[in-house]
């Protein structure tokens, strides 16, 4: 009886080891692609802040769109082999915890004390927590770069209200954002449909010297006053002749007024802070169909919530949150 215990104990060393190589190989073929992934996150994280980065106007949102698809193909890529390692690992590992219970009850017939009893199914029910903790939890990580590496899913990386997730999605869709105005409708586009950004808009005409705002006030702390922005809803933009996602945010009372131009200031807001965006309008269409792409010739940025201690909104919010006066 005892050798068939060692034979038994044997075999389940020789398969712990085998899975951790496997879970070691596992491992070593996911850390490429989660270091490739955080390349590009650090690229598009420094993209804004490129010097002349409006010198090529059109390739800023080919750029941002490009990358964004590369980081959706390697975090969603399929790694089928890998997939098959990790769950020929998963069932070795429950067999193991089969025959160390199998072990654990002749053991339980062979002992005599209730303390040596207890001990040996203390151990037991603690080995297998542990082992299918590790089952479920860190060999199913590894199936997801995303969760191997913590980065940010593919929808998490459009959505503008998240925080610290290693770049400011608002300033992306700001520099990347594009104008078209057709008859009298002004279009804002982006190169994907960014979620959960409101805009404030408004228009500067050359001729009378004035601003007409559109959507909403433009206030001094945007935080306070999220109703003034119009939220852009992502199943509303619609497709031209380029793939822009286009959002109709105003209309134009009379083109003809606008003969010199006009100004034209996009605020937009989400959780992650305001950004700015300008746009010169040179050349109205008049009563044409067709509009040429303006891209935006400077953006600024205002309030960016980075939820750190150097942050100077965070530390305001958090002393007007404790009834400190400024």
């Amino acid at each position: 009886m005892d050798g068939t215990r060692s034979i038994l104990l044997s075999f389940t060393s020789g398969i712990l080891s085998l899975v951790g190589l496997m879970s070691i190989f596992i491992s070593m073929n996911s850390q490429h692609n989660v270091q490739r992934s955080r390349e590009i996150l650090w690229s598009l994280a420094a993209l804004p802040y490129k010097k002349d980065l409006f010198l090529e106007k059109g390739a800023i949102g080919k750029e941002v769109f490009r990358k964004y698809i590369l980081y959706e193909q390697i975090i969603n890529e399929k790694q089928d082999f890998s997939k098959i390692i990790i769950g020929f690992a998963q069932i070795a590992l429950v067999f193991c915890v089969l025959v160390w219970i199998i072990l654990a009850l002749d053991l339980l017939v062979l002992v005599g004390p209730l303390l040596e009893k207890v001990l040996l199914v203390s151990g037991l029910l603690v080995t297998i927590i542990f082992v299918l903790y590790f089952v479920v939890k860190i060999l199913g990580d590894l199936k997801s770069t995303s969760k191997v590496g913590k980065l940010p899913t593919v929808l998490e990386i459009i959505d503008a209200d998240r925080v610290n997730i290693g770049l400011s999605i608002i300033t992306l869709a700001a520099i990347s954002s594009c104008l078209r105005i057709i008859r009298s409708t002004i279009y804002l586009g982006f190169p994907l449909p960014f979620k959960n950004i409101g805009i404030n808009l408004s228009v500067l005409n050359f001729n009378e010297k004035c601003v007409q705002q559109t959507i909403g006030n433009r206030f001094e702390n945007f935080k306070n006053h999220k109703e003034s922005f119009k939220k852009l809803e992502t199943n509303e933009f619609k497709l031209m002749e380029d793939d822009y996602c286009w959002y109709s945010v105003y209309t134009l009372k009379d083109v003809g007024e606008h003969d010199k131009g006009v100004l034209v200031t996009v605020e937009m807001r989400s959780n992650e802070g305001l950004v700015k965006a300008e746009f010169y309008v040179e050349d109205l269409p008049g009563d044409s169909e067709s509009s040429l792409s303006i891209f935006p010739y400077s953006f600024s940025e205002q309030f960016i919530n980075r939820v750190s201690e150097l942050d100077p909104f965070s530390i305001y919010s958090e002393r007007s949150s404790g009834d400190i006066s400024p």
